[in-house]
């Protein structure tokens, strides 16, 4: 008797098609950070399948690309490590003084900044040279950052945020928020910081240059993701946390919620991008198993479809031909064919394959193949 695993049943329409023209795929490596193993999980993206695991010392945390090169970081190894993605073996190291608690890297890939704790400090790395460019200490622990061009945001466990200029090469100041803020953005065009609170469910917005707290504006649910439209330099932001089944649309150029919006069962992980002239955004949730996608100027449901199991994170292939919906229990990625599942005539399943990646996964990123 034949065991049927999900990853079997799921991608049963994709074994049956086979026989039929193939569509053309993406030229890229999907790499997938496992929080339980040493290693980063590798995809093929021109044939949808895990190709091989990239060693590393420690477990790793954010997947980075930066001035051309990626990184991984180890957070209690205290080091980023640097991988080439043709050969898919690490090649260098960053050793850092503290355990790392994020990472960011500013708008070009010039510069890595990472916040460390034991001892609490922000660092500016240059990815070409691996050498730590500047390191400013911290007073208290940090929690989550954000990098822009030249400022560094930075929310603190006493609830307070600082900002650092990397050209200058000091901290600018310190805005007291009055909690703990789990989550920090820069707006798209750098001039605000936008930062979600869970204690009070709320979304704070601190003028960059100044640090002046110039709103706060209450949830309907605990902010724990923040996504902004990719037509238009971030104007809508869409926030998913805890609490609701809906989504929080923000307009973060007048610092206002302009909606909220039912959006399935537990909406998780964002993205959005423009697929045959619609300006999309797709949530994933884990509490049905599904990939909503809403048309963002309409504000209704374009479609839906059952991907299964625990999806977490979402990504769009670089020719957004196909969206990647990861599993968070089992590491399985689904591959869902965008053209298809947009064209309600058409009668062919979406769900393209499913393939397996990494256990726990925690970050990823479409690395391109053959960069240097």
């Amino acid at each position: 008797m034949v065991k049927m695993t999900r990853r079997t049943v799921l991608a049963a329409p994709f074994l049956i098609g086979c026989g039929r023209q193939l569509a053309p795929r993406s030229s890229g490596w999907l790499f997938v950070a496992s929080a339980t193993d040493r290693g980063i999980g590798v995809a093929d993206l021109a044939s949808f399948h895990r190709v091989t695991t990239i060693p590393l010392p420690d477990k790793p945390g954010q997947v980075l690309q930066a001035g051309g090169r990626v990184f991984v970081s180890c957070p209690e190894a205290r080091a980023l490590c640097e991988i080439d993605p043709q050969g898919l073996r690490v090649t260098g190291r960053i050793q850092l003084a503290g355990v790392i608690v994020g990472c960011a890297v500013t708008p070009g890939g010039d510069r890595i900044v990472v916040v460390t704790d034991q001892p609490a400090a922000i660092l500016s790395i240059d990815p070409a040279s691996r050498r730590v460019v500047t390191r400013l200490p911290l007073d208290d622990q940090p929690i989550a950052l954000d990098a822009a061009k030249d400022l560094v945001a930075v929310s603190t466990a006493r609830g307070s945020l600082v900002r650092a200029s990397l050209s200058e090469g000091k901290v600018l100041g310190a805005t007291p928020l009055g909690m703990p803020c789990k989550v920090v953005r820069f707006r798209p065009d750098g001039k605000s910081i936008l930062l979600g609170a869970a204690s009070g469910k709320q979304m704070m917005t601190v003028d960059a240059a100044s640090g002046q707290l110039l709103a706060r504006l209450p949830l309907a649910l605990v902010p724990a993701r923040f996504c902004f439209t990719s037509n238009d330099n971030g104007g809508q932001m869409f926030v998913t946390g805890e609490g609701e089944d809906s989504i929080v649309i923000v307009s973060p150029y007048q610092s206002e919620v302009d909606q909220t919006i039912v959006a399935g069962r537990t909406p998780f992980g964002l993205a959005t991008g423009v697929i045959g002239g619609q300006n999309l955004l797709f949530v994933t949730n884990p509490g049905s198993g599904d990939l909503t996608i809403f048309d963002i100027d309409t504000r209704r449901l374009a479609a839906s479809v059952h991907v299964g199991g625990n999806p977490g994170e979402v990504l769009l292939t670089p020719d957004q031909d196909y969206a990647l919906v990861i599993n968070r229990d089992s590491g399985d990625v689904a591959v869902v064919r965008l053209s298809t599942v947009l064209d309600h005539k058409v009668k062919t399943k979406p769900l393209f394959t499913v393939f397996p990646t990494a256990a726990s996964p925690q970050s990823a990123a479409i690395i391109p193949k053959g960069r240097a």
